[in-house]
């Protein structure tokens, strides 16, 4: 069994840190296969040995992904023993601690680690989720923005996740501004486009609404889904007989399809959407009727 008395110090250079990420992302680590069956893999190695940090370093982020907190903070204990500073062990730590809603251990653990290295990015966006529990408002919102910037290629999810917190905390229009540039970067992700939009309309900024639903329907393999967000966004800003006009225009073009496609699950549902959206539309008065004395 490995023991304490197996340790010795290997003198590792330092590590790459990108190469260890990896173990903080959710979701699969190490390959595929069941868990038990992975660290069994993993336990094997480490008996043969003893010593190989890296060995330990991959057993943490195991048990991190499984949960376990004390088996965790056990493994990078003999990391930090065989090699310390090598590894980004207050990172696991820091997603260990914050996995286990200990949020201001969390913090501790992730304010170390970002004293020893700024530049790892994931280390900012933990600390900003572990101080948005802990309701450090305004130090989550600059480690959120740190995190955005510092990553070289967001993914849709940190983008949706920083924008959210900025909109929940009152920064909505600089909330509209990393979606927006999210989409310029990575494209028009339906996830995205459609956080954008309902940021805009949260807004009542509908003309960049109808921008954004308009440019989103030149791109998509269906027109009408985005024909209907388009009539829907009209209603809202108050444009009604605008919006009656792009309901109709909608039913229309949903009766010119060939039958298969107007009697599809999707087309049917949108046909009854069109229709029950006509109908209210006919007990609102357009302005010159309203002004009408």
């Amino acid at each position: 069994m490995v023991s304490r008395s197996n340790l010795k110090q290997t003198g590792l250079p330092l590590l790459a840190l990108s190469g260890f990420l990896f173990l903080l992302q959710a979701g699969s680590l190490f390959g595929h296969g069941a868990f038990h069956e992975r660290i069994a893999n993993v336990l094997a190695e480490v008996e043969k040995n003893p010593s190989d940090p890296h060995l330990w370093f991959e057993l943490a982020g195991l048990h991190a992904e499984h949960g376990d907190l004390k088996l965790t903070l056990q493994d990078l204990d003999w990391v930090d023993a065989l090699a310390p500073g090598k590894f980004l062990t207050e990172l696991l730590r820091g997603r260990a601690f914050l996995e286990a809603n200990e949020f201001a251990k969390a913090k501790e653990a992730l304010d170390r680690q970002l004293v020893a290295h700024p530049e790892v990015a994931r280390a900012w966006l933990l600390r900003a989720r572990a101080e948005q529990e802990l309701h450090q408002n305004a130090a989550s919102l600059t480690d959120y923005r740190e995190a955005l910037k510092r990553t070289a290629s967001p993914d849709p999810d940190l983008v949706q996740e920083v924008a959210g917190a900025l909109a929940t905390h009152g920064c909505e229009t600089e909330a509209a501004q990393v979606l927006a540039t999210g989409i310029d970067r990575l494209g028009k992700i339906p996830s995205l486009v459609l956080r954008a939009l309902e940021l805009e309309m949260r807004m009542k900024n509908f003309d960049a609404a109808l921008r954004r639903v308009e440019d989103a329907q030149k791109d998509a393999p269906r027109p009408e889904p985005w024909m209907a967000r388009r009539a829907a966004v009209l209603e809202q800003a108050g444009r009604i007989e605008e919006s009656r006009a792009a309901w109709k225009a909608l039913a229309q073009h949903l009766n010119s399809l060939p039958e298969r496609e107007r009697t599809s699950a999707a087309m049917s549902r949108l046909t009854e959407e069109t229709r029950q959206a006509l109908v209210a539309l006919k007990s609102l008065p357009t302005p010159d009727s309203a002004a009408t004395p």
